[in-house]
């Protein structure tokens, strides 16, 4: 009946994108075509399709022409050809359920309270059929987290379900990982150790891998325990993309789990942005692009409003403007200065979390906007 559901809404969404055409949204051509992107890694599939609609195929290249067609067969048309790299059926069944789930939200425009409700009943009953036929569906409720995981590991594979990436609930389901341990300075003189464990052979990669057909998608995450790195997302292991970008970002992450376990996402990932400016040399500039080019002033986007807000901060200091998109100014700034100026912004936001007191804050960026 849930499914039912889904697709019952999806003739309806469909000729609302269709004829909801005055924005400001532009076409896209050769030259700018990643600008779905974004859009895409939040979900925001309205803006993708206004853009595309407008969008002249003659101005593509071959290659963009194959993701155009691919966002309608996936999205609209639902004639796509998916690779589930699986042929377990029960799993093809579960990312199924996750993908109609994900389409339910950003497509179908389902009410957020009511597709989470409704899909988190069907994973229980899901749960229920194919791993815990003897626990009641309030037992599974109470515990689908962890067995999900335990569920994963029957299969012989590792994964994470359930928890929410933004605003959906996700799924990271992968099939080898290997571990090593990390020496990791953070910017503000904590030194800490911490495994770091390398996910390889992807069966799903989140709805954000999903939506941008692979752009975009989470390198890793950071639990109490351990860090998770998506080993396909990093070059090398001795430069700055991963040691700065992925080690201490989520170093910080997994500080901040024990000085404030109360933190919220935006709040951290605001903090972990931070760092990754405070100790860059080589990347600083790209790290300024990439957070520009994906900001949002929206606190239902973590990582877009954290993006927003430490631009935000760091125009204040260094432009006195409140937020500076000009990527070519943010070129005539030394990499010393934007190490300084992030690292004194980090500082006094660890000065105020703890003044807000530092085992029970949840939040403070978002109270500023």
């Amino acid at each position: 009946m849930k499914l039912i559901f889904f697709l019952a809404t999806f003739c309806l969404c469909t000729i609302a994108i269709s004829q909801n055409k005055h924005t400001n949204y532009t076409s896209v051509d050769s030259t700018n075509f990643k600008k779905l992107n974004p859009y895409a890694l939040r979900g925001e599939m309205d803006a993708v399709f206004e853009m595309l609609e407008l969008a002249d195929d003659n101005k593509l290249t071959e290659k963009q022409q194959k993701k155009k067609k691919g966002y309608y067969k996936r999205f609209l048309h639902r004639t796509e050809n998916f690779e589930y790299h699986t042929s377990d059926p029960e799993i093809i069944d579960m990312f199924k359920r996750f993908q109609n789930y994900w389409r339910s939200i950003i497509i179908e425009k389902v009410d957020q309270k009511i597709a989470d409700s409704l899909f988190r009943n069907e994973m229980n009953h899901f749960l229920k059929m194919h791993y815990k036929p003897e626990y009641s569906i309030e037992q599974i409720d109470e515990a689908y987290y962890g067995l999900f995981q335990s569920y994963f590991k029957s299969k012989s594979l590792h994964g994470i379900a359930m928890a929410k990436t933004g605003h959906l609930y996700d799924l990271y389901l992968w099939k080898n990982e290997k571990e090593k341990v990390y020496d990791i300075d953070l910017p503000e003189g904590q030194s800490i150790n911490v495994p770091v464990v390398f996910m390889r052979n992807f069966i799903s990669n989140g709805w954000s891998y999903y939506t941008t057909f692979g752009h975009s998608f989470s390198g890793g995450w950071a639990t109490p325990n351990k860090l998770f790195c998506v080993e396909e997302s990093y070059g090398p292991k001795d430069e700055e993309e991963f040691l700065i970008s992925y080690v201490s970002h989520e170093g910080q992450h997994f500080s901040d789990y024990k000085i404030f376990p109360k933190l919220k996402q935006p709040d951290l990932e605001y903090r972990a942005k931070l760092t990754e400016l405070a100790l860059a040399e080589t990347t600083t500039h790209d790290i300024i692009d990439k957070f520009i080019g994906n900001s949002k002033n929206d606190t239902t986007y973590a990582h877009s409003f954290a993006n927003y807000m430490v631009i935000y901060h760091l125009s204040k200091a260094i432009f006195k403007s409140d937020f500076e998109s000009d990527k070519k100014k943010w070129k005539t700034v030394s990499v010393k200065k934007i190490n300084k100026i992030a690292l004194k912004v980090l500082r006094e936001n660890t000065k105020k979390l703890k003044s807000l007191g530092a085992n029970t804050v949840e939040a403070y960026i978002t109270t500023l906007k």
